[in-house]
């Protein structure tokens, strides 16, 4: 009854988390700075993945150099695969921070946006990669494996986007239907509540029968609906969708961190490695860098509100790893190398959380970031 059941954690505590961040974005913000975050979230992943990916084949080299992994067990598809579960960042702690200090909308709409798209971006990049198999040499290139790979990452979130929408779409028209009195659903809000968060829900099942990403899906759901269905909504309705979802998201993401309390001790099969973990902290804190520092010094050249470098050192501090990471990471431990993937990635999310998450405010004071 302790042991981290991912097929829960994916189809039943991660779709309310998403959708609330979709559902409660400060829309006006968010699509001013939707370059920038489109940006971070799909090219700072891929670089983030690449670098981390990387770093760890070199360490994974070392290992097997001073005896301590055989040459088969671990291979570049493994590093990448690792690479691309590590992207993940998650800071709520900071993001919660920044909410109680009212820090600047700007700032904390590039972190949020950036991980919000973040998560969908790492879960399709780690199936794409999990399922990229060259035939003969796991560890050569094989164009034709990796060109499939990419058409799958992009059919699939492409997809799933259109299935998110179309629901948010369809919700918006029944919404729409009775505030035009073609029905009296308004006078029942508990019913229409109860549509709306069914077909919410609707959005992310479809699209994982469909094949697609779920969380990708539930996420545009979100977003669009709280631009086109919100306003449609009864005021009753409007209290009581916002309460429900910050509420769920408030449960589901309490549970995810006391499961992964649980799995630290729990789990039968750690395997705790020193040189990995250490190439590890190392690969997380490259790539992040490698993410902002040079994307933001390209986003600056085109836009008009600059990127300031301390908003860009901040980011940087909050590129946190968290229930991502470990889910993605608990999926599969059948073998000695996704094993120690599994309990790196578990003390990378404590190790992060802790450190930076508590340093959050001390490095708002020394960067002099305003709240507003």
């Amino acid at each position: 009854q302790m042991t981290f059941d991912p097929s829960i954690f994916f189809n039943i505590l991660l779709p309310p988390i998403i959708f609330h961040a979709g559902y409660s974005l400060k829309k006006r913000h968010f699509f001013r700075n939707l370059g920038s975050i489109l940006t971070y979230a799909f090219l700072g992943t891929a670089i983030s993945c690449i670098v981390i990916g990387l770093i760890m084949y070199g360490f994974v080299k070392a290992m097997v150099h001073i005896g301590q992994l055989k040459q088969w067990e671990f291979h570049f598809t493994d590093c990448l695969f690792f690479g691309s579960l590590m992207s993940a960042t998650d800071p709520v702690t900071v993001l919660a921070i920044f909410h109680e200090l009212n820090v600047d909308t700007d700032l904390y709409t590039l972190l949020f946006g950036e991980s919000v798209l973040n998560d969908a971006v790492a879960i399709v990049l780690t199936h794409s990669i999990s399922i990229y198999s060259p035939k003969e040499n796991p560890n050569a290139f094989d164009a034709a494996a990796f060109f499939q790979s990419v058409g799958n990452f992009l059919g699939i979130f492409a997809g799933s986007f259109a299935m998110g929408s179309s629901y948010a779409v369809v919700t918006a028209l029944i919404s729409f239907m009775h505030l035009t009195k073609f029905t009296k659903l308004c006078e029942f809000p508990m019913l229409e509540t109860g549509l709306f968060f069914l077909l919410s829900w609707s959005a992310f099942l479809s699209a994982e029968a469909a094949g697609l990403t779920g969380i990708v899906a539930v996420l545009f759901c979100g977003v669009t609906q709280a631009h086109y269905t919100y306003n449609n909504l009864s005021p009753d309705s409007k209290m009581r969708t916002k309460q429900l979802f910050e509420f769920m998201n408030f449960l589901a993401e309490n549970v995810i961190f006391c499961y992964m309390g649980l799995a630290l001790f729990t789990f039968q099969n750690h395997i705790f490695n020193p040189l990995f973990i250490f190439g590890a902290l190392v690969a997380v804190f490259v790539a992040r860098a490698s993410n902002i520092y040079p994307l933001s010094f390209l986003l600056n050249l085109g836009r008009k509100q600059k990127i300031p470098r301390n908003f860009q050192h901040m980011m940087m501090f909050s590129g946190l790893r968290g229930a991502i990471a470990f889910a993605l990471a608990i999926r599969d431990t059948g073998s000695q190398p996704k094993q120690m993937m599994f309990s790196t990635a578990l003390l990378m999310v404590f190790f992060t959380v802790w450190v930076f998450g508590g340093g959050t405010t001390p490095m708002l004071t020394w960067l002099q970031i305003r709240s507003v």
